[in-house]
């Protein structure tokens, strides 16, 4: 993604911006960064799976994940609704 210098940079930052230690603000970054590591099928699985887990209902929760991909920050085209139910059931 970044090289060690950029992640360095921002590990100081975060440190320096919350008065967390290097070794907690490291922590942070490695999580965030895990997070927008995920791939749009793997965020629309676990996405769909929490929504079904409020009681959302599927005729919702789809045009919900359409647009939460179209803001997400991966690259990804814009997925119809059978493609998210596509990648959720296979």
């Amino acid at each position: 993604m970044s090289d060690s210098g950029d992640l360095d940079d921002l590990v100081a930052y975060v440190a320096r911006s919350s008065g967390l230690d290097p070794s907690q603000a490291k922590r942070i970054v490695d999580d965030v960064l895990s997070y927008l590591d995920e791939d749009p099928e793997t965020f629309i699985r676990r996405r769909h799976a929490a929504l079904l887990r409020l009681g959302r209902r599927n005729d919702e929760i789809y045009p919900h994940l359409a647009r939460e991909v179209a803001q997400r920050r991966f690259p990804a085209p814009p997925y119809s609704l059978r493609q998210i139910r596509r990648i959720i059931y296979g």
